[in-house]
Protein backbone atom coordinates (compact mmCIF):
# COMPACT_ATOMS: atom_id res chain seq x y z
CA UNK A 1 0.00 0.00 0.00
CA UNK A 2 1.38 3.34 -1.07
CA UNK A 3 -0.58 5.96 0.85
CA UNK A 4 0.32 8.70 -1.63
CA UNK A 5 -1.56 7.01 -4.48
CA UNK A 6 -5.24 7.74 -5.00
CA UNK A 7 -7.59 5.67 -2.86
CA UNK A 8 -11.30 5.54 -3.68
CA UNK A 9 -13.39 4.44 -0.71
CA UNK A 10 -16.73 2.79 -1.54
CA UNK A 11 -19.12 2.87 1.38
CA UNK A 12 -22.72 2.24 2.36
CA UNK A 13 -24.10 5.73 2.90
CA UNK A 14 -27.48 4.22 3.77
CA UNK A 15 -26.08 2.59 6.90
CA UNK A 16 -26.80 4.73 9.97
CA UNK A 17 -23.35 3.90 11.40
CA UNK A 18 -21.18 3.51 8.27
CA UNK A 19 -22.42 6.64 6.51
CA UNK A 20 -21.64 9.08 9.35
CA UNK A 21 -18.30 7.36 10.04
CA UNK A 22 -17.14 7.73 6.44
CA UNK A 23 -18.49 11.28 6.36
CA UNK A 24 -16.19 12.01 9.33
CA UNK A 25 -13.24 10.60 7.33
CA UNK A 26 -14.24 12.72 4.32
CA UNK A 27 -14.34 15.87 6.45
CA UNK A 28 -10.91 15.04 7.92
CA UNK A 29 -9.47 14.54 4.44
CA UNK A 30 -10.94 17.88 3.37
CA UNK A 31 -9.65 19.67 6.47
CA UNK A 32 -6.14 18.32 5.88
CA UNK A 33 -6.33 18.96 2.11
CA UNK A 34 -5.68 15.27 1.36
CA UNK A 35 -6.09 14.94 -2.40
CA UNK A 36 -5.32 11.21 -2.55
CA UNK A 37 -8.74 10.27 -1.09
CA UNK A 38 -12.07 10.00 -2.88
CA UNK A 39 -15.34 8.74 -1.40
CA UNK A 40 -18.18 7.06 -3.30
CA UNK A 41 -21.55 6.22 -1.72
CA UNK A 42 -22.67 2.98 -3.39
CA UNK A 43 -25.95 2.61 -1.49
CA UNK A 44 -27.91 3.84 -4.49
CA UNK A 45 -25.30 4.65 -7.13
CA UNK A 46 -23.26 2.80 -9.70
CA UNK A 47 -21.00 -0.05 -8.64
CA UNK A 48 -17.46 -0.86 -9.71
CA UNK A 49 -17.44 -3.37 -12.54
CA UNK A 50 -17.56 -6.99 -11.39
CA UNK A 51 -18.99 -6.33 -7.92
CA UNK A 52 -22.49 -7.00 -6.64
CA UNK A 53 -24.47 -4.48 -4.62
CA UNK A 54 -24.79 -7.00 -1.77
CA UNK A 55 -21.02 -7.59 -1.55
CA UNK A 56 -20.23 -3.88 -1.73
CA UNK A 57 -22.81 -2.94 0.92
CA UNK A 58 -21.71 -5.71 3.29
CA UNK A 59 -18.07 -4.58 3.71
CA UNK A 60 -16.02 -1.42 3.29
CA UNK A 61 -14.20 -1.46 -0.06
CA UNK A 62 -11.44 0.78 -1.37
CA UNK A 63 -9.64 0.76 -4.70
CA UNK A 64 -5.96 1.62 -4.94
CA UNK A 65 -3.97 1.29 -8.18
CA UNK A 66 -6.62 -1.01 -9.66
CA UNK A 67 -6.62 -3.35 -6.64
CA UNK A 68 -9.80 -3.68 -4.58
CA UNK A 69 -9.12 -3.73 -0.85
CA UNK A 70 -11.89 -5.15 1.33
CA UNK A 71 -12.64 -4.89 5.04
CA UNK A 72 -9.68 -4.31 7.34
CA UNK A 73 -7.30 -3.81 4.40
CA UNK A 74 -9.55 -0.98 3.16
CA UNK A 75 -9.62 0.61 6.62
CA UNK A 76 -5.82 0.41 6.91
CA UNK A 77 -5.33 2.04 3.50
CA UNK A 78 -7.79 4.80 4.47
CA UNK A 79 -6.41 5.36 7.96
CA UNK A 80 -2.80 5.57 6.69
CA UNK A 81 -3.83 8.74 4.85
CA UNK A 82 -5.50 10.40 7.85
CA UNK A 83 -3.17 11.95 10.46
CA UNK A 84 -5.40 11.09 13.45
CA UNK A 85 -5.66 7.43 12.40
CA UNK A 86 -2.15 6.77 11.04
CA UNK A 87 -0.86 5.18 14.28
CA UNK A 88 -3.91 2.94 14.54
CA UNK A 89 -3.36 1.85 10.94
CA UNK A 90 0.26 0.94 11.66
CA UNK A 91 -0.71 -1.01 14.79
CA UNK A 92 -3.46 -2.95 13.03
CA UNK A 93 -1.24 -3.61 10.03
CA UNK A 94 1.03 -5.93 12.04
CA UNK A 95 0.29 -9.42 10.66
CA UNK A 96 -1.12 -10.90 13.89
CA UNK A 97 -3.24 -7.80 14.58
CA UNK A 98 -4.46 -7.62 10.98
CA UNK A 99 -5.52 -11.26 11.21
CA UNK A 100 -7.35 -10.80 14.50
CA UNK A 101 -9.07 -7.57 13.50
CA UNK A 102 -9.98 -9.17 10.17
CA UNK A 103 -11.69 -12.05 11.96
CA UNK A 104 -13.63 -9.70 14.25
CA UNK A 105 -14.62 -7.39 11.38
CA UNK A 106 -15.55 -10.15 8.92
CA UNK A 107 -17.39 -12.44 11.33
CA UNK A 108 -18.93 -10.06 13.86
CA UNK A 109 -18.93 -6.35 13.00
CA UNK A 110 -19.59 -6.33 9.24
CA UNK A 111 -22.36 -9.00 9.33
CA UNK A 112 -24.06 -7.20 12.23
CA UNK A 113 -23.91 -3.83 10.45
CA UNK A 114 -25.21 -5.34 7.19
CA UNK A 115 -28.13 -7.11 8.92
CA UNK A 116 -28.93 -3.87 10.73
CA UNK A 117 -28.87 -1.99 7.42
CA UNK A 118 -31.21 -4.55 5.80
CA UNK A 119 -33.69 -4.27 8.69
CA UNK A 120 -33.76 -0.49 8.24
CA UNK A 121 -34.75 -0.82 4.58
Amino acid sequence: MNHTQKLTVFYNGGCSICGPEVEMYRRMAEAHNIKSLAFTDISSGALPEGYTREAMLARLHAEESGEMLVGVRAFIALWLRLPKFKYLAHAINWPIMRGMTGLVYNHIIAPWLYRRFLRQQ
